[in-house]
C-alpha cells in the first residue's frame, strides 16, 4: 500500500475520532448547532482560519503563483487579511449580541422579514454549495495523485470522512477540529515552505535570481507574468485589488465564517480571534505562495499547476515529512468542508425547516448532513475539477450580494426590509450570472467590466433605491437599536484589559509583517533586477 496513502487514511481517522469522542458532549441543539455558545478565542482562531485555508489555498493560490501570479496574489492577500478585523469589529460582534443561530435568522430578525431570512438561506447556501464543490475536488485531485486511487473513489472516501465528523459532533466538533488540522497545517506551512526554499538554493538568492527569470517574465514582480492572465501590470493589479476586496468580504461577513462568533463565549473573543487570524492568513499565503514560486525552477512546465506543491512533497522531502505536508493539505480540505456541511444543514433546519423538540432538532440535523453530503457528493463526481475558479465565483457573490447588506444592517438607519431584500437579490444575481457566463464563454473582460465590479456596484444601487421607495418600520428600527445594547457580561474589567493588549500588540504584529516581506521578498528582488 501506498505510504501516503497510509498517512492520508490514518489523518481521516483521527479526525473522525475525535469527533466520535466530542459526540457525547452535544446534548441539545445549541450545542450542535453553534457549540453551546461558550467557545474561547483560540478555538475561534483555529476555526476562522481552517474554514478559509483549504485547498483552494495549497493547490489553487500555490498553482496561480508557480504560473506567474505571485505578485498581484501578494496584493490580493495584502488587502483580504484586513476583512477579519474589520468584519469582526464591524458585524462580528453585533451579530454575536443577536443571539442568533443562523446568519439568515439574523437578517430575518434584524429586518423583521421572513422574505430576507429566506433569500439570505437560498445565497448562503448555494454560495457554500460552490465552495464545497472546490474543497471536495481538491481533496480528491490529492488523493488521487498522492495514492494513485481513483479519481470517484478519493471524493467518496473524503466525503464520507468529513461526514462522519460533522454528524457526530456537530458545530462543537467542527471548532476542535479545525483548531487542530489549523495546527496541523501551519506546521506543514512552514516545513514545506523551507525545504523547498533549500532545494531551490537558499531563500534570498532563489528570490533574486528568480526576478530576471526568462521563462516566466515578471514571476516575482508586483504586476505578475504579463503573458498569464491580463496584458499589463496596472490590469492585473486593479484585478487584485478587486479580489483582494472580494475575499475581504469573505473574511468579513461570508456565513462559514461570520457564523464562528456566534459560537464565541463573549465579544472580546470575537476581536481577540480576528486579530490573530488576520496575521495568521496572510504569512501562510506568503510562505505557500513563494513555495509554489520556488518549485517553478526545480519543476518548469507542469501541465497541472494546481498540484506543484503535490509534486515537491513526493520529490524533495523526505518522506515522513511529505506526508506532514500532504497531511496539511488534507486536514484544510476536510476542515473546510466540515465547515461547509455543519452550516448548509443548520440553514435548513433552523431556516427553512421549523422543529422545536430539542432531541428531534439534533437528530434531523444529522439526517440533513447526510442528505447534504449525497448532493455535494454527486455534484462533485459530475462537475469537472476547476479549483481556482470555483473559489472565486463564491468570494464575487459574498462581496457583491452579503458585503452591502451585512454592513447596512448594522450602521443604516435608512435601509430598509425591501431595500436590503433588493440590494442582496441583484448583487447576488448579477455578479452569479455574469462569472458564470465568463466562465463558461472563457472570455476575459475589460477589467472596469469584472464581475465583481458589475455585480458590486448594482447591488448597492438597488439597496438604495429599495430603500428611497419605502420606510423603515418601528420593528427594525427597534431591532437595530437593541444591536447597541451592550451586554453586561461584556463590561468586564479583566475581559476589556485582555482585548486591549491584544489590540496593542497588532500594531507591532503588522510591523512584524512588513519586515517579513521587505525582507524575504522586496529586498532580494531588487538585488536580482540591480535595484
Amino acid at each position: 500500500m501506498n505510504i501516503y496513502l497510509i498517512g492520508m487514511i490514518l489523518t481521516m481517522v483521527l479526525y473522525v475520532g475525535v469527533g466520535a469522542l466530542i459526540t457525547s458532549k452535544v446534548k441539545n441543539a445549541n450545542d450542535f448547532y453553534v457549540a453551546g455558545r461558550n467557545a474561547p478565542a483560540f478555538l475561534i482562531t483555529g476555526s476562522l482560519v481552517a474554514s478559509f485555508i483549504g485547498v483552494g489555498l495549497f493547490m489553487g493560490d500555490v498553482g496561480e503563483a508557480y504560473s506567474g501570479f505571485f505578485g498581484p496574489l501578494m496584493v490580493a492577500v495584502g488587502v483580504l487579511s484586513v476583512g477579519y478585523i474589520f468584519g469582526s469589529v464591524f458585524f462580528g460582534r453585533y451579530l454575536r449580541r443577536s443571539q442568533a443561530l443562523t446568519i439568515p435568522q439574523f437578517f430575518g430578525k434584524r429586518f423583521d422579514s421572513k422574505a430576507m431570512k429566506m433569500l439570505a438561506t437560498v445565497t448562503g447556501t448555494f454560495i457554500m454549495l460552490v465552495y464545497s464543490l472546490s474543497c471536495v475536488q481538491g481533496i480528491a485531485t490529492l488523493m488521487s495523485v498522492v495514492t494513485g486511487l481513483g479519481y470517484n473513489v478519493c471524493i467518496i472516501l473524503s466525503v464520507v470522512a468529513f461526514t462522519l465528523i460533522t454528524v457526530l459532533s456537530g458545530a462543537k466538533g467542527v471548532l476542535i477540529t479545525d483548531t487542530i488540522m489549523f495546527a496541523v497545517f501551519s506546521i506543514a506551512t512552514i516545513v514545506g515552505a523551507g525545504i523547498i526554499a533549500s532545494k531551490a538554493g537558499g531563500w534570498s538568492s532563489t528570490v533574486s535570481e528568480l526576478a530576471n527569470y526568462k521563462e516566466i517574465p515578471g514571476i516575482l514582480s508586483a504586476g505578475g507574468n504579463p503573458a498569464y492572465f491580463y496584458p499589463t501590470a496596472k490590469e492585473n493589479i486593479i484585478w487584485a485589488a478587486g479580489y483582494g476586496i472580494a475575499w475581504m468580504a469573505v473574511l468579513a461577513v461570508a456565513p462559514w465564517q461570520s457564523s464562528r462568533y456566534l459560537m464565541a463565549k463573549n465579544e472580546h473573543a470575537v476581536v481577540r480571534s480576528s486579530i490573530v487570524a488576520s496575521a495568521a492568513v496572510f504569512i501562510i499565503e506568503f510562505l505557500m505562495c513563494m513555495a509554489g514560486v520556488f518549485t517553478q525552477k526545480l519543476n518548469p512546465g507542469m501541465e497541472a499547476p494546481s498540484q506543484a506543491l503535490i509534486w515537491a512533497s513526493m520529490n524533495l522531502m523526505p518522506t515522513i515529512l511529505g506526508i506532514v505536508v500532504l497531511s496539511g493539505v488534507l486536514a484544510s480540505g476536510i476542515s473546510s468542508a466540515t465547515t461547509f456541511l455543519s452550516l448548509i444543514s443548520s440553514n435548513i433546519m433552523n431556516d427553512i425547516i421549523t422543529v422545536k423538540n430539542e432531541r428531534r432538532k439534533v437528530l434531523y440535523g444529522r439526517i440533513a448532513v447526510l442528505c447534504v453530503a449525497v448532493v455535494i457528493c454527486l455534484l462533485c463526481i459530475f462537475q469537472p475539477p476547476q479549483i481556482f475558479w470555483i473559489t472565486y465565483l463564491g468570494a464575487t457573490i459574498v462581496a457583491c450580494s452579503w458585503l452591502p447588506v451585512a454592513l447596512a444592517s448594522i450602521w443604516s438607519k435608512r435601509v430598509t426590509k425591501v431595500g436590503a431584500f433588493c440590494g442582496m437579490l441583484v448583487g447576488f444575481v448579477v455578479s452569479a450570472v455574469m462569472k458564470i457566463g465568463v466562465s463558461v464563454a472563457k472570455v476575459t473582460l475589460p477589467i472596469y467590466f469584472d464581475p465583481f465590479f458589475v455585480g458590486l456596484a448594482t447591488g448597492i444601487i438597488a439597496m438604495i433605491i429599495g430603500s428611497l421607495f419605502t420606510k423603515v418600520t418601528e420593528k427594525e428600527k427597534q431591532e437595530r437599536e437593541a444591536l447597541f445594547v451592550i451586554p453586561e457580561e461584556e463590561k468586564d474589567p479583566k475581559e476589556i484589559k485582555k482585548t486591549k493588549l491584544l489590540v496593542a500588540l497588532s500594531i507591532p504584529m503588522g510591523v512584524i509583517i512588513t519586515a517579513v516581506l521587505i525582507i524575504f521578498w522586496v529586498v532580494p528582488y531588487l538585488n536580482g533586477i540591480g535595484g
